[in-house]
């Protein structure tokens, strides 16, 4: 598919990472990204519930190529939801993988919870679908020595968001930017999507 010509394209992705793929898709506007709310993360049944109704719906609404940006990590039963409605998923376990590859791993090995922008602004919605205040959101990041978030530079952060972070967190927030490069490859390869598109990010 090129640039140039009419797509029935459609990405279903978590909402955290929406800025960066809108960033990858830009030469692409017929590519339509659809996002669902990150704290779905925190129930897996509802999570499969929630995709499995909004394919059901591309689908009658004659949707053409089903794209998921979700991995077998964010739920078990995921990939028989993705298969029912003849949709394709990334290859990666979940966003996070697909937006970092090994780096994930590696920055993990230093005791840190990774994170991207996108995730630091759905915490709110995370805490409040868990029950959690901020004794409980301390807690439960407790194993942590610092928080690394990697920004790729389509909608930094505010100093207010990292501070409010470390408040609900007690982790010390690290910004590493990221190039869009890694993630780009993986979407094209398991999306079949080209040409590659050039990222400036």
């Amino acid at each position: 598919m090129s640039p140039g010509r009419k797509s029935s394209t459609t990405i279903v992705a978590c909402e955290v990472l929406v800025p960066e793929l809108q960033a990858i898709l830009a030469p692409w506007p017929h590519v339509k990204v659809i996002s669902l709310p990150a704290a779905l993360h925190t129930d897996m049944n509802r999570l499969e519930r929630e995709l499995d109704h909004l394919l059901s719906t591309l689908r009658v609404e004659g949707c053409g190529d089903l794209h998921v940006l979700y991995g077998k990590a964010c739920s078990p039963s995921l990939h028989q939801v993705v298969k029912k409605h003849g949709a394709v998923s990334i290859e990666a376990g979940n966003c996070l993988d697909a937006f970092l590859g090994p780096l994930k791993k590696e920055v993990e090995a230093e005791g840190a919870f990774v994170l991207t922008p996108g995730w630091i602004r759905a915490w709110p919605a995370i805490m409040k679908s868990m029950g959690w205040d901020e004794v409980d959101s301390r807690i439960n990041l407790g194993r942590y020595d610092k928080a690394v978030v990697f920004d790729a530079g389509t909608r930094p952060l505010t100093e207010e968001e990292i501070l409010w972070f470390f408040d609900v967190s007690g982790l010390y927030v690290e910004i590493r930017p990221l190039a869009l490069q890694f993630f780009q490859n993986l979407l094209i390869r398991s999306f079949h999507l080209e040409p590659p598109l050039p990222v400036s990010a």
